[in-house]
């Protein structure tokens, strides 16, 4: 697995297909021949013009296990059944399952001519909006969080600048940070 962050704490990724190339090159081999397959691969499919992603499956019985370590892995490169066949330790498996999770291999994903609409159409200032909007939605994504004092604290992706806070309350409106119904931005 690919190192992609040592700091504060360790993360590595599991590109899924070449995990599931390393299980099929077992699956072939001597050794592994006389045993059931491991799991079950639909490739990427183009369908009115998105790619979908690949989709592993894990079969058989089979489990993964991480060495233990206190590190986090990301699952990345399309959809796997990994956290249902995952033996827990101090490892922590962050899945990106998504029922449209989509393959774009460069840009945002939109042909020329949907850009050159959208840049036709869009005057600098909602342009530099939404890019503001989009960096702040990929910090809130790509970052830590923590729950301190009622309050849910979100960090950019360097895990150190804080971008947003949120007052977390439960059901009956009350301040706090067990059973959380509702949180409001302060």
């Amino acid at each position: 697995m690919a190192l992609v962050q040592t700091d504060p704490f360790e993360i590595r990724e599991l590109d899924l297909d070449e995990f599931r190339l390393s299980l099929k090159s077992i699956e072939e081999s001597e050794e592994g021949m006389p045993y059931l397959d491991t799991h079950r691969h639909n490739t990427e499919v183009v369908l009115g013009g998105i790619t979908l992603a690949r989709v592993i499956e894990i079969i058989n019985g089979y489990s993964v296990v991480f060495e233990d370590g206190q590190y986090a892995v990301n699952a990345v490169g399309g959809n796997s059944n990994l956290a249902d066949v995952l033996n827990l330790n101090q490892v922590s498996l962050r899945s990106f399952n998504s029922a449209g999770l989509q393959v774009v291999s460069v840009g945002s994903g939109l042909t020329q001519e949907e850009h050159d609409k959208l840049m036709a159409t869009a005057d600098e200032t909602s342009l530099t909006t939404l890019l503001s909007d989009i960096a702040f939605i990929k910090n809130i994504e790509g970052g830590r969080w923590k729950i301190i004092n009622n309050q849910m604290i979100f960090y950019k992706s360097d895990n150190s600048t804080e971008i947003a806070r949120f007052n977390l309350y439960d059901k009956d409106g009350q301040l706090s940070e067990e059973n959380i119904f509702e949180r409001q931005r302060v």
